[in-house]
């Protein structure tokens, strides 16, 4: 069986809710493009590294990142490990086994941050996109931006958030509203809770009425691209590099501000990881600056 029909099976039998639809799809195109004719009995390390290496080079021959390049090589994964549950008509494994992948060096953790200033600036090109591109939903965007910044969510738990996954309730005597990453939703797989800033509460009558029963900010990862890199070029004119700065960074932003005020538990909390440990290694970066006034205070 060449991979390519694999692909098409597993997509039809095995993936048909995949979670990730957009980015499923991207991957398979590419896959089906760069080893689709293979047969997958023929798969070998040396093979998969050539595979691998082909997908690292994007268009113009730009370099890919080596965690998009793993991503798509987990699709392959597997694809291939279904294959080996998977019987042909007279009953027989079409893979009696997975062959071994290549291992890829992955560097999740990033030093930049959205400074006050360039949180500033970005907002105010986007108060003028909303009123240059007015069929663009720039003012839905403005308020994604600030969720994930107020927040500290990913991109993809603030796509899957709907009206009914806040709640406001009695905290101290005082209402606080809270936003519920639902289980389905989150990258651990395990249900979140976030209280909200007031910027953030006075922004949810708006944005629930704009909704009704579909999610609060309904743009697809293409849409948001495109809008991203169309921000990128505005901030660039006004002299801020922001060729490293993506969704995410909202997110590392926030903790990495949090790490430097609040308990680690708390920040870990907030991020909604496994464990403490992920948060420090990901998030705990301490460089010289963050170093000024502990030495002020020793030699004091």
């Amino acid at each position: 069986m060449k991979v390519s029909t694999l692909l098409d099976r597993c997509e039809r039998e095995e993936w048909r809710a995949h979670r990730s639809r957009d980015t499923l799809q991207s991957n398979l195109r590419i896959l089906r493009q760069v080893c689709g004719d293979d047969e997958i009995g023929q798969l070998h390390y040396t093979r998969l590294k050539q595979i691998a290496d082909t997908m690292a080079t994007g268009r113009g021959g730009k370099v890919l990142a080596p965690a998009t390049v793993k991503r798509r090589m987990e699709t392959l994964s597997a694809a291939l490990l279904l294959a080996t549950k998977m019987t042909d008509d007279q009953g027989q494994p079409l893979l009696m086994a997975k062959p071994t992948f290549p291992s890829f060096e992955i560097d999740n953790i990033q030093d930049r941050v959205i400074a006050d200033d360039e949180a500033s600036a970005l907002f105010e090109e986007i108060a003028k996109l909303t009123q240059e591109e007015p069929d663009r939903d720039w003012s839905r965007f403005d308020a994604m931006v600030r969720f994930l910044l107020a927040t500290a969510c990913r991109r993809g738990e603030a796509l899957r958030t709907h009206a009914a996954h806040f709640e406001t309730r009695m905290v101290q005597g005082k209402p606080a509203t809270f936003v519920q990453f639902m289980r389905y939703s989150t990258k651990s797989k395990k249900p979140r809770v976030v209280p909200l800033t007031p910027e953030i509460v006075a922004l949810l009558p708006a944005l629930k009425l704009q909704a009704g029963n579909g999610p609060l900010f309904p743009f697809s990862p293409s849409q948001l691209f495109r809008m991203w890199r169309t921000l990128r070029k505005r901030m660039a004119a006004r002299g801020f590099d922001f060729s490293l700065v993506r969704f995410h960074t909202c997110r590392h932003t926030t903790l990495t501000k949090a790490m430097k005020k609040y308990p680690l538990a708390l920040v870990s909390k907030l991020a909604g990881h496994a464990s403490v440990q992920i948060t420090a290694s990901r998030y705990g970066h301490v460089n010289a600056d963050d170093l000024v006034e502990m030495v002020g205070d020793i030699a004091a």
